[in-house]
């Protein structure tokens, strides 16, 4: 029992959303390795919804979300920033743009993630829910599903620019800025309140600080 405890204490239940799992995790799994080599990391992903429920009933300590994030009984800690941009294929009318109005997205075809997931909600906000729920709209699981298609041709995406510095760099996708719209986008981490949060996750709660 006191080896089970031991691990335990060692043990990080971490939670994440899907861009984080995909785009920032690597980096900073690897970073807290390093710095922490004997503790050990369980991750579940889920989106934004799924995994405040989960830190609500202890199945994991902390989880890392995007905005918006509430929740009745978690403390919610934003540790970085990002910012909503429009990808659209390198041979797109549009790819020689810097910027684009929202109202010229009307007409054209639009891929998204899935009803709960934060980059939904945000989308969701910058166009109102009449817009989403249009014939021009293409509901994806994955934001790499999204990215995909965009270099397929087959529509125009919001997505966080975490997820496509990658394929700008490469010029298989143009980053479009969104003109005169809220795209700030917001990383936090989610944590019970009024619990003292283990030694593992003070250790990762330091790095996202850093990072940030």
């Amino acid at each position: 029992a006191r080896a089970a405890a031991g691990l335990a204490d060692r043990t990080l239940r971490l939670g994440a959303g899907h861009t984080l799992a995909t785009y920032l995790l690597p980096g900073l799994l690897g970073n807290y390795r390093v710095r922490y080599p004997s503790r050990l990391v369980r991750i579940s992903v889920g989106n934004t919804a799924e995994l405040l429920e989960q830190v609500a009933n202890d199945a994991v300590e902390l989880a890392l979300v995007g905005s918006p994030a509430e929740h009745p009984k978690l403390i919610i800690t934003p540790f970085m920033h990002d910012r909503l941009v429009l990808i659209v294929a390198a041979d797109d009318p549009w790819a020689a743009r810097s910027e684009v109005a929202l109202d010229e997205l009307r007409g054209r075809v639009l891929l998204t993630r899935e009803p709960g997931s934060a980059l939904h909600a945000s989308v969701e906000r910058l166009l109102g829910a009449p817009t989403l729920a249009g014939d021009d709209v293409i509901l994806l699981g994955e934001t790499e599903a999204i990215k995909r298609s965009v270099e397929a041709g087959l529509g125009v995406a919001l997505v966080q620019e975490i997820a496509v510095e990658r394929e700008v760099a490469m010029g298989t996708l143009r980053a479009l800025a969104l003109r005169n719209a809220d795209d700030a986008r917001t990383y936090n981490y989610a944590r019970r309140a009024g619990r003292e949060l283990s030694a593992a996750a003070v250790g990762l709660v330091a790095l996202l600080t850093a990072h940030g």
